[in-house]
Order: C-alpha cells, then sequence, then structure tokens
C-alpha cells in the first residue's frame, strides 16, 4: 500500500500508532527486560557459587599448610591459641582466637577471596572486626569431627576418656586420615546476623547426628533457625558448598548431608549412613 507522502487520495490521513499497538510493545519491552534482568541475576549468582567453591579450596591449602608448620597436626575446630593474631598483628584472646578464621589466616594469601567474601568484606572495617571475623566466616567448620571442638559447646570434646568409650571419633593428625574424599572439612554456614552487620556466615557446621539426631527431620528452609540443621546454609538453590579432606570442593544437598559418611571418619570407615559410630566402638 502506498504511503501518505505517495498517495494522490486527497484525503490521506496519516496513521500513528493505536492503545492495543502500544499495550503491546510495551508488554514486549518488559518482556525482554524481565528476562534481562532475571539473566543478569542468574550469572551473578553463578560467579557468587564459583567464588565460593574457589575459597573452599583455598581454605583446604591453608589448612593442609597449617598441618605441615605443626608436625601433621590437624587445624583444631574450636580451641583457644594465645598465638592468634589480627590482620595488624594484634594478639587476639578468646573466644576470638578459640575459632578457626584467625588461628588459620597466617596460611590465607587471599582474606577476602577465602573468609569473608561475596558481599561480606566490609566486616574487616567494622568497629567489632575481629570478633565478626572469627564468628561469620562463610564456611564453617565441621568442628566435631575434624580438629575437634574443646569448648563448653562441644557436642563431643575429644578426651582420652571419650575415646576409650567411642574410639578414635575426630582426625587429629594427619596420620589418622582415611576416606579423605568423602569428609566433610568446611561447608557453607550461616547464622542470626549480628544486629550491625547483615553479613551471613558461621565458624562452625554441625552434624545431624553425633550422639542423637542433632538437626530436625523437617526439610531445611532459608527462614528456619539455622541451628535446626547444624548452621549449614543451602544457599545455591537448595546446595551447600563442601571443601573435602582431599582437597577438592564439591555440592551437597540436604538429602546428601544428611549421610554420616560425609561426617563422621567412624561412619565413612563403616559406611554407616544415618549413625556417627559403629555399635561396636559404644563400650559399656
Amino acid at each position: 500500500m502506498l504511503s501518505c507522502q505517495k498517495s494522490r487520495t486527497p484525503n490521506c490521513i496519516a496513521k500513528g500508532f493505536t492503545i492495543i499497538e502500544l499495550l503491546v510493545s510495551v508488554t514486549i519491552i518488559a518482556a525482554l527486560v524481565a528476562v534481562s534482568v532475571s539473566s543478569a541475576s542468574l550469572f551473578k549468582r553463578r560467579a557468587m557459587m564459583a567464588k565460593e567453591m574457589t575459597a573452599a579450596r583455598n581454605l583446604m591449602v591453608a589448612f593442609n599448610m597449617y598441618s605441615n608448620d605443626n608436625d601433621g597436626k590437624v587445624l583444631p575446630g574450636y580451641k583457644t591459641d594465645p598465638e592468634a593474631r589480627n590482620q595488624w598483628g594484634e594478639q587476639l584472646f578468646a573466644p576470638v582466637n578459640s575459632r578457626y578464621p584467625w588461628r588459620l589466616y597466617p596460611y590465607i594469601h587471599d582474606v577476602t577471596g577465602s573468609l569473608i567474601f561475596n558481599g561480606n568484606e566490609p566486616v574487616f572495617e567494622h568497629e567489632r572486626g575481629d570478633y565478626l571475623v572469627s564468628v561469620s566466616p562463610n564456611l564453617g567448620m565441621n568442628t566435631t569431627f575434624i580438629g575437634g571442638h574443646f569448648g563448653s559447646g562441644s557436642l563431643l570434646r575429644p578426651s582420652a576418656r571419650v575415646e576409650e568409650r567411642i574410639g578414635q571419633f575426630c582426625i587429629r593428625h594427619t596420620s589418622q586420615i582415611r576416606h579423605a574424599p568423602d569428609l566433610i572439612v568446611f561447608l557453607s554456614a550461616r547464622s542470626n546476623p549480628e544486629e550491625s552487620w547483615e553479613g551471613r556466615g558461621y565458624f562452625e557446621v554441625q552434624p545431624p547426628i553425633v550422639l542423637r539426631k542433632n538437626w530436625k527431620s523437617k526439610p531445611w528452609t532459608q527462614d528456619a533457625n539455622p541451628d535446626e540443621h547444624g548452621f549449614v546454609d543451602l544457599r545455591w538453590n537448595g546446595k551447600a558448598v563442601a571443601a573435602m579432606l582431599d582437597g577438592s570442593a564439591r555440592l551437597f544437598n540436604e538429602e546428601e548431608l544428611r549421610d554420616m559418611r560425609h561426617w563422621s571418619p567412624l561412619a565413612a570407615e563403616a559406611d554407616l549412613r544415618d549413625k556417627a559410630f559403629p555399635p561396636i566402638y559404644i563400650r559399656n
């Protein structure tokens, strides 16, 4: 059809868009914008997850360096260490020096790529930075079965008396390592954020079962109290990043994390999914 400019019809009237055409155009543009925003958000989440996977591997490099410098001793999960110092070389005191971050700090090349990252970096500038770094790293440590939790909040404190009854349940020296590819050392963690800091993370993760069930039976949700599932955070589309004892990094869903073979050396050795220790180790 000829345009109005070329038409010889005297009554030719130039037409614009109708309301329906405008609405359709706006709808299409809005849909394209929504898709773009969604894609950008997805790419950002994937990049953040990849960064956490890298951080998990970095922590294991530092974890192994600690053992090399300490005659094969494994980094304690929770134990007061008077030698722990912050980034300015200032000595730290309990409970700040009891948690793993500052004790592992001397072996970490990139702190904001291993301990505090993905938006939590401002914690270093906080007036309570030393404390917050110690209590809220992005990845929590399997303190019960790796290194040991020697504090009052321990689910099972390593001691000669306990191990006489249960067996060597906690890896505290590299010579005790078995099933390294199966055992979790660090895992995506969360706690209730401090009032003055909106970051996420926690210094330890607790297993589903120790002497009794430690996790709630109901499925994990983001809104649940963190201690209902051992402070584990399934923040990556229902999965958590895990640093394994062999130095690798993996993703686990909730069902996989309820498998005690990924937490307890004795469970891994005896191929027990729903118990932390074989019955033979529970001595009267």
